[in-house]
């Protein structure tokens, strides 16, 4: 008996080599595309990095300097009661040479940040937008005081009121 060959067998046997040479090209090429991409994202982020360390230099000349806490009598319009605010303050200062113009001029600090707080009522003081209108009171105050800008921001590390 003579066999033949069918020419659908032929064709699936040809075809099963395509199939595999091509689904290894794709991985092959879907790889290739992942640590191309990869090596591009990180040069990139080196980039960046370089980029920006400035920045980040200028930013660890900064200074922080914590100021007591306050404890202090709100002002009462309605005669309710007494309210009080026990705020804990931290001056953020350029570097540690203006540290001690703080330093020299503390009471002077204190004694605004005192009056400034008790001329305030609870309804002043009560909302975010109060609360940020106290920080750049605060902030013109001290650094009229020092006579020139060294205090940058102004931290309210606690904020009570009772």
């Amino acid at each position: 008996m003579v066999e033949e060959n069918d020419p659908k067998e032929e064709k699936t046997k040809r075809s099963f080599p395509k199939f595999v040479i091509l689904g290894i090209l794709v991985v092959a090429l879907g790889a290739g595309g992942y640590f191309g991409w990869n090596m591009f994202v990180e040069q990139t982020k080196t980039e960046k990095q370089t980029s920006e360390h400035p920045q980040i230099e200028e930013q660890d000349k900064t200074s922080a300097i914590p100021l007591d806490s306050f404890i202090i009598n709100l002002m009462d319009k309605s005669g309710s009661g007494k309210r009080y605010l026990k705020v804990g303050i931290i001056l953020e200062i350029g570097g540690q040479k203006q540290g001690s113009a703080i330093e020299k001029f503390k009471p002077q600090i204190r004694d605004t940040i005192l009056l400034l707080l008790s001329s305030k009522s609870f309804g002043e003081i009560s909302t975010m937008e109060g609360k940020l209108g106290l920080k750049q009171e605060l902030l013109s105050r001290i650094n009229q005081i020092l006579g020139e800008v060294i205090v940058s921001r102004i931290y309210f590390t606690e904020f009570v009121v009772q």
